[in-house]
């Protein structure tokens, strides 16, 4: 049995078309990725370089990366969910008829989408208690690293009420991951 993680479901891009609005909101936040994706490389690479063959680190690199990599992990969860390539209960879904496991399958988007409003109301409201305390070394507010986790409470509320209103056939996981047969 193999898992195509990477070829779940096509991206809303491709289901749709580039200029329908979700198919800009998929760019723009793939585009967003692959900048945030550049900056933090190249910010790894000037520090290394800087302290291993200059002995003169930038000290305020590893406040940045953190703010980075949290954002770049909140990019990915959002796509990932927005494309249907999040682990979720398609093993059950795939066993029902194709009618109960798309019904099964909106209640699960339902569930995750009220699930992630609610993590997004509490990432709102510790933002609101720390978000203004300052990092020691760039001194930028703590809530450009706590957004991250707002962006993507709200951006997978946002995939999972799109995947309940435009559910995957569910049937398509059991076709994906069925054993090949060799003839």
């Amino acid at each position: 049995m193999t898992f195509k993680l990477m070829e779940a479901r096509p991206a809303p891009s491709e289901l749709i078309g580039r200029f329908s609005l979700i198919g800009a909101a998929t760019w723009l936040v793939e585009t967003a990725g692959v900048v945030l994706m550049a900056t933090l490389s190249l910010l790894v690479l000037s520090n290394a370089t800087g302290r291993y063959f200059f002995n003169h680190p930038l000290p305020w690199t590893e406040e940045a990366v953190s703010v980075l990599l949290v954002w770049i992990a909140a990019i990915g969860v959002v796509l990932a969910a927005g494309r249907g390539a999040l682990v979720g209960c398609e093993i059950v879904t795939s066993r029902l008829r194709p009618r109960q496991g798309r019904a099964l399958a909106r209640a699960i988007s339902l569930a995750g989408a009220l699930l992630m409003l609610v993590v997004a109301w509490y990432a709102w409201r510790y933002m609101n208690v720390f978000g203004r305390d300052t990092t020691p070394m760039l001194d930028i507010p703590k809530s450009w690293i706590s957004g991250g986790l707002l962006a993507a409470a709200l951006g997978m509320a946002a995939a999972f009420l799109y995947r309940s209103v435009k559910p995957h056939d569910p049937s398509q996981f059991a076709r994906e991951t069925a054993p090949e047969v060799h003839s």
